[in-house]
C-alpha cells in the first residue's frame, strides 16, 4: 500500500479591529467550510486583533468553544493594518497556506473548498477570488450598476494575474518566506500594503491565479454606498498603485510608467463618461467616474499623497490623537521611502518601527 500524502497545513488569517458582530458572522462562516474530499488539510484560523484593548478576545472565545477547526488569537497593539497583517504572517509562519480574508467578509460553505482545490489543481504560488458585496437595504441604485463592491465575473478561472489583495486570497510559504517583510508600514492608514506586497509577489516570479468559484461575500455598511465614498475609494486606490510602484521602481523610468498609467487613466476616463452619455449606460459612467479620481489619484501619489482611510478608526476611545509618527509611517509619506540601493524583496525599514517583544518572538 503507498502511503498516504501528509495533509497540508493552511492557516486563515482575519485582522480585526473594533467590529465584534462582523467578526463573529465570519467566524461562524469558517466553521462551516467544507473541505476537499480528494486530500487531507489540517486547517485553523489566526485572529489578530489591532486595537491594543484586545476587545476582541471575548468574541473569539465564544467562537472557540466547540470549534470545528482551531483558532489562535493575538493581540497586535502597534496600530494599522500593515502591522497586523505583518502579525498574522509571523503566526502562520510554518503553514502550507496563508488564506487572507477581511473581518467584515462571510464565507459560504463551499468556499475555501473552491479556493484549495483551485490551489491543488493549478500549482499555483498565490490563488484568488471574486469579493460579492452584500448592499444594505436601501442603498442607492447605482451602487447596483457598479463593480465597485462586486468583482465577480471580472476574470475567468486560471486566467494568470499581476497583482492580488488580502481579502479573498491564498498564498504558499513558498511566497511569505522569500517576500519578506511583507507589508509596508507606510500604508498604515491608507490601505494598498496588501496591493504592495502583491505587485513584488508577482515581480518575483510567483504565479498568481484566478478563481471566480471561491467567491466570498462581503457586508457593505450604507457609508460606502456614496458617490463621495466612491470618489474618495477611487482616489485612494490610484494613489496607493502608484506609491505602491514608486516604493519598488523609484528611478526615473518608474516615475515615467506611472505618471503614464495615470494618464492612460483618466484620458480612459472621458471616453468611458462619453459612452455613458451616448447611451445612457450608467455602469459606464460610473466607471469613467471611477477612472477619472483614480487617475488623479495616481498623479497625486506621485509626490506622496494619499488618502487616509482608516486614520479615525485607530483614535483611542476618549482621546483624540491618533497613534502613529513619520518612523512608525504614517500617512503615505512620501514615494521616496524607497531606496533603490536595496533589494526589491526586502525594500521597507521594519527596522525602524517599534515592535512589541510579543511580535518579535513570533517573527523568529
Amino acid at each position: 500500500m503507498s502511503a498516504q500524502p501528509a495533509a497540508r497545513t493552511v492557516a486563515i488569517a482575519v485582522i480585526t479591529h473594533r467590529r465584534p458582530q462582523q467578526l463573529a458572522r465570519l467566524l461562524v462562516s469558517l466553521q462551516a467550510q467544507d473541505l476537499p474530499v480528494d486530500r487531507a488539510y489540517d486547517v485553523r484560523v489566526v485572529v489578530v486583533d489591532n486595537d491594543p484593548a484586545g476587545s476582541a478576545e471575548e468574541v473569539v472565545t465564544s467562537a472557540t468553544a466547540g470549534a470545528r477547526y482551531p483558532i489562535r488569537y493575538a493581540v497586535e497593539p502597534e496600530p494599522g493594518i500593515p502591522f497586523a497583517r505583518e502579525r498574522s504572517v509571523r503566526l502562520a509562519w510554518d503553514d502550507d497556506a496563508l488564506v487572507f480574508v477581511d473581518d467584515d467578509e462571510i464565507a459560504p460553505s463551499g468556499w475555501l473548498a473552491e479556493l484549495l482545490s483551485a490551489w491543488a489543481r493549478t500549482g499555483a504560488d498565490v490563488v484568488t477570488g471574486p469579493v460579492k458585496g452584500l448592499l444594505p437595504e436601501g442603498a442607492p441604485g447605482w451602487n447596483r450598476h457598479s463593480d465597485v463592491h462586486d468583482s465577480t465575473g471580472k476574470h475567468r478561472t486560471g486566467d494568470v494575474l499581476t497583482k492580488a489583495y488580502t481579502n479573498n486570497t491564498l498564498v504558499t510559504r513558498a511566497v511569505v518566506r522569500a517576500v519578506t517583510p511583507a507589508f509596508h508600514p507606510a500604508f498604515r492608514y491608507t490601505g494598498s500594503s496588501d496591493l504592495h506586497f502583491f505587485l513584488r509577489v508577482h515581480r518575483a516570479g510567483f504565479r498568481i491565479v484566478w478563481c471566480e468559484e471561491a467567491v466570498i461575500h462581503e457586508d457593505v455598511p450604507a457609508g460606502r454606498t456614496t458617490v463621495r465614498w466612491l470618489i474618495r475609494r477611487a482616489f485612494r486606490s490610484g494613489a496607493g498603485d502608484t506609491i505602491s510602484r514608486l516604493l519598488i521602481s523609484s528611478g526615473p523610468t518608474g516615475r515615467l510608467r506611472v505618471l503614464a498609467y495615470a494618464l492612460a487613466r483618466i484620458g480612459s476616463a472621458f471616453g468611458y463618461l462619453l459612452a455613458g452619455l451616448v447611451s445612457a449606460r450608467r455602469p459606464f459612467l460610473l466607471k469613467g467616474l471611477r477612472r477619472f479620481f483614480s487617475g488623479i489619484g495616481s498623479l497625486a501619489g506621485t509626490v506622496g499623497i494619499n488618502h487616509d482611510e482608516y486614520r479615525a478608526r485607530h483614535r483611542p476611545v476618549g482621546s483624540d490623537a491618533v497613534p502613529g509618527g513619520v518612523a512608525g509611517g504614517e500617512g503615505a509619506g512620501s514615494a521616496g521611502l524607497a531606496d533603490p540601493g536595496r533589494a526589491h524583496l526586502a525594500d521597507h525599514p521594519d527596522a525602524g518601527v517599534p515592535r512589541t517583544e510579543q511580535a518579535q518572538r513570533d517573527s523568529r
